[in-house]
């Protein structure tokens, strides 16, 4: 590991990673840490007196510690593969541990004989764009879990969530325990807070007011989701 972070000094990347304000770190073939930019311990939370390098994803000090086992899978697989490894965290970040999903991607890192010798991590936070945004053209947003006003209360958040995933009111009554009649009520009470008249009209005041990428916190859970990246064949 040694000759590998002496190695390190003429990486082009590290500075780039020094300044950046998204989580950079590389690990070795063990999946020890070698490497991890500031932007990775703030996220986490990571005290400044503990020495991270060295030590693995389960040695160190936050909840993602528990997702040690299906981490280093990971690491193996873009080391095996010589691909790049997509994945999506969601786990609490920063001091005021707020729950948020971010996309880590994983790839391979090579030295000067082209041996693989460890991997590199990047992660941001997720972009998020809707059907409607990709129609209008519109720049791929933040996933937020801080609605954006206050118009709306806790519930009627949860049924503007399902709305715009083009639920029915008996298909979200029956995930929220309410009943149809219920879910159209409150629907009409929110038509008028939006100062809008039909149900599409509706939906463009949630898109234009950023509540098509609010997701209400509890909807979300700690975990890790692996994205497979394909590749597709095409005959003619």
């Amino acid at each position: 590991m040694n000759k590998i972070k002496t190695s390190l000094k003429s990486f082009p990347l590290i500075s780039i990673m020094e300044h950046s304000e998204d989580i950079w770190g590389i690990k070795d073939c063990e999946s020890r840490f070698i490497y991890t930019n500031r932007a990775f311990r703030e996220f986490l939370n990571i005290p400044a007196c503990f020495k991270i390098e060295g030590k693995r994803d389960e040695q160190l000090p936050t909840p993602v510690a528990e997702f040690a086992s299906e981490l280093k899978k990971q690491d193996q697989e873009t080391i095996k593969s010589g691909q790049r490894v997509t994945l999506i965290k969601t786990h609490f970040f920063g001091r005021k541990k707020k729950l948020e999903p971010y996309l880590y991607e994983k790839f391979p890192l090579y030295n000067e004989k082209n041996e693989c010798v460890g991997t590199v991590f990047y992660g941001k936070k997720m972009d998020f764009i809707s059907l409607p945004q990709y129609v209008d053209k519109v720049t791929p947003s933040v996933l937020a879990l801080e609605p954006p006003s206050d118009l709306f209360t806790a519930f009627e958040l949860k049924i503007v969530f399902h709305i715009l995933q083009s639920l029915s009111a008996k298909e979200i009554g029956e995930k929220l325990h309410r009943s149809p009649r219920t879910i159209e009520n409150h629907l009409q009470v929110m038509y008028r807070k939006s100062d809008v008249n039909s149900l599409p009209e509706f939906k463009r005041f949630c898109n234009e007011h950023g509540f098509d990428c609010y997701i209400p916190q509890e909807f979300i859970h700690p975990r890790i989701q692996f994205i497979e990246n394909r590749r597709y064949h095409y005959e003619q």
